[in-house]
């Protein structure tokens, strides 16, 4: 994730992130409608829910920070966007699983190929360990490894 991205940034963010009692869920450069675009999604330990004033607080402090710097750890124009990760928050660290098994939400995963039929799965995470997920889906335990799965989130469920 962040680490491998850009450490000149993530060294810059996470002072400000610690010292506002937040967490980093992710952090990516990337382009976006030919403009680059810092994202940093942010939000509250311990399964709280961060608040649009905690986001504004957070933006102005980056903003700060970046502004300050001795080093510009993104070098030319860029667009800084902040926001929380959301309901359905993408899960693309193994402490991301960890995270959704501990809310008990279920999530849904994208597989690069079909297993059993299916490329697409919906469950709640059993177990975790490093090499794999087990999902109970209908009363029945399925595996799937780390390096099956394309793309995951927590499947947003509305009673």
């Amino acid at each position: 994730m962040a680490q491998a991205k850009n450490q000149a940034l993530l060294d810059l963010v996470q002072p400000v992130i610690d010292a506002q009692g937040l967490m980093l869920w992710d952090l990516n450069v990337k382009k976006v409608a030919g403009q680059k675009t810092v994202e940093l999604l942010v939000d509250l330990p311990k399964h709280a829910k961060i608040s649009m004033n905690e986001i504004t607080e957070f933006t102005q402090a980056m903003n700060e920070a970046l502004d300050e710097a001795e080093v510009d750890p993104v070098p030319g124009e860029y667009m800084l966007d902040i926001a929380s990760p959301g309901w359905d928050r993408a899960l693309t660290e193994r402490w991301h699983y960890t995270w959704a098994k501990e809310e008990g939400d279920p999530i849904t995963v994208a597989l690069f190929a079909a297993k059993d039929g299916q490329k697409k799965w919906t469950g709640q995470i059993d177990q975790l360990d490093d090499s794999k997920v087990t999902l109970l889906i209908d009363g029945e335990k399925k595996d799937f490894s780390f390096d099956e799965i394309a793309k995951a989130v927590v499947s947003v469920q509305f009673d």
